[in-house]
């Protein structure tokens, strides 16, 4: 689909990447995401695989052309490769990526392929197997491990390692060099991100002091990103095959970079990941000729999307990374 229609907020900034949550339902517990004693989640009125397409028809129309499927997991979903064949095969589509915990990735990333996925996103907090299981809540890093083979096997690129700094204590060198090894022996992106106030958390580590860390026993040297490289800026280890990056939310902001919206399993239209409410998108899905209906929505998200988060409130967690997906 083409469109001379650019969806531009009123900061000036062009939109063109929506992240489309299918569940808020995971199989894993993070601290950061999904607190302790929080009940099961249920899915209730989520969206469909047709509202899905419809949407990201909608998006296309006013330029959006680039989307990620997150969750909770996305592997929950049944449907999930349906939904990447509708998606991918509409016209204008430049990049659809996933955001999964990697957990069930390796019996599906040959299909999703298939399907037209594009890339992939694995969190990955620890490569010790007892600190992953604790951090996660009882989640077995050799399925995380097996499944990042599978995705490189089945042609995913880039596929990128997804690492939260949920301490203000810096990870103890062993894991530290189990990171730099990865990236040594595969075409990985590990990326190590400054954990967001979310579920009340409280407390980062700032991911220059991993550079810093990592600096004292590896040649760093900065490069161009892979593809999707979004706010993270990257570094060659010593002659890896892949690369280390830093996304910086907290000590050093990008909001005036920002190019994306939200819309959660329930399908709520978030302009800002700390947003304290968003716009609900079912009645304009269910709808008769709905893409044009969701097209004013898109435009309306766009328009009151503030200049940087700490405009919404100080964050307090105002949506769970479980509802909004990251």
């Amino acid at each position: 689909m083409t469109t001379s229609l650019r969806l531009v907020d009123r900061h000036g900034r062009p939109i063109t990447y929506l992240r489309i949550s299918l569940t808020e339902r995971c199989d894993l517990r993070c601290a950061y995401c999904r607190p302790a004693g929080e009940p099961p989640q249920a899915d209730g009125d989520r969206l469909r695989p047709a509202d899905i397409a419809n949407l990201a028809r909608a998006a296309l129309s006013v330029g959006i052309s680039r989307f990620r499927l997150t969750g909770g997991e996305p592997l929950l979903r049944g449907e999930l490769e349906e939904i990447v064949g509708r998606v991918s095969a509409l016209p204008g589509v430049t990049d659809l990526a996933l955001t999964t915990n990697g957990q069930r990735l390796a019996s599906r990333a040959h299909a999703l392929v298939a399907a037209g996925l594009r890339r992939v996103n694995v969190s990955l907090d620890s490569l010790d197997a007892a600190t992953y299981r604790t951090v996660t809540g009882g989640g077995e890093l050799d399925q995380v491990l097996r499944g990042i083979d599978a995705a490189l096997a089945a042609g995913l690129a880039p596929v990128k390692v997804n690492v939260v700094l949920a301490s203000a204590r810096a990870p103890a060198l062993r894991e530290l060099e189990a990171f730099a090894a990865l990236v040594r022996e595969r075409p990985l992106h590990v990326r190590f991100i400054e954990a967001m106030p979310t579920c009340g958390h409280a407390g980062y580590l700032p991911a220059d002091r991993l550079l810093e860390l990592l600096g004292r026993e590896h040649a760093l040297g900065p490069v161009a990103g892979p593809p999707g490289a979004g706010p993270a800026r990257y570094y060659r280890l010593d002659d890896s095959l892949g690369t280390i990056g830093v996304i910086t939310p907290i000590s050093a902001p990008f909001c005036d970079r920002c190019n994306r919206l939200r819309v959660t399993a329930q399908g709520e239209l978030i302009p800002c990941l700390f947003s304290p409410s968003g716009v609900s998108l079912l009645p304009a899905l269910r709808a008769a000729h709905p893409v044009g209906r969701l097209r004013a929505r898109l435009l309306a998200a766009a328009a009151g999307k503030p200049s940087r988060y700490r405009e919404v409130a100080e964050p307090t967690g105002i949506h769970a990374m479980r509802v909004v997906g990251g």
